[in-house]
């Protein structure tokens, strides 16, 4: 089995954030964020024509340490959080005569290293932008739930990916508060780059909705998240005297 190098590259990014943010008593932001997440994935299956595919909406959050970013040269940032991914599907009859909604939730602890860049226009907002690397471990799923329908149309828990991992990307703006506290606003994009679940084709399965055999394709299922997250962060300062 090939494993691919991005964990370790994430890994060598953490400790050299934590070495630059905590190391030689330097000064830093510590803080945390949390809000709302749009979730998508593409599924293939071979039942497209009586299948939509739509987001599933989730709460997110995360704690996090940056270092501090004196002048506007660009800072670094670690970040651990909690974040659910997933999509979800409505069936429609061939004759409209009924529709139904079902979702599909991966629970991902999640790690990322990365970089921010902030602009100093005025003394009241500064705007940001920031891209990073991820790496996600799945702790649970609700696949289980479908078990009762006997059905290899819907995703096992056995074919789900624990570890994943994507780039991230995105912005916002900062509200300072206090000499030592910002408020802030953040927008990001993360798609994933590895597969959150792989399945190998599987014939003769029962159609849902028409009731017919049909083979299921090869379903390799990427992660797609949007989030808005409100977050607040404080300063560490170190003062050095003479």
């Amino acid at each position: 089995m090939r494993i691919s190098p991005i964990p370790t590259v994430i890994k060598v990014l953490l400790f050299a954030i934590l070495f630059q943010v905590s190391g030689n008593g330097q000064s830093f932001w510590f803080g945390a964020k949390g809000g709302g997440g749009m979730n998508f994935q593409s599924w293939g299956n071979g039942l497209t024509q009586n299948i939509n595919r739509d987001p599933i909406f989730s709460l997110n959050g995360d704690i996090f340490i940056e270092s501090f970013d004196e002048f506007n040269r660009g800072s670094l940032y670690a970040q651990f959080g909690y974040h659910t991914r997933g999509s979800s599907i409505r069936f429609v009859s061939f004759n409209n005569l009924f529709e139904t909604q079902q979702g599909f939730r991966f629970n991902n602890l999640v790690l990322e290293a990365g970089a921010r860049k902030t602009f100093s226009i005025n003394k009241s907002v500064f705007p940001y932008y920031h891209v990073g690397l991820r790496g996600e471990y799945t702790v649970s799923t609700n696949l289980d739930d479908y078990k009762i329908f006997n059905n290899l149309f819907y995703p096992m828990n056995e074919f789900v990916r624990k570890f994943n991992y994507g780039v991230s990307f995105g912005g916002g703006f900062i509200k300072p508060v206090t000499e030592l506290s910002d408020l802030f606003l953040d927008i990001t994009i993360s798609p994933d780059l590895s597969f959150q679940y792989e399945q190998p084709p599987i014939p003769n399965v029962i159609d849902p909705i028409t009731f017919q055999r049909v083979s299921l394709e090869l379903r390799q299922v990427r992660n797609l998240s949007i989030e808005a997250k409100i977050g607040i962060r404080f300063l560490r300062r170190v003062i050095y005297e003479d």
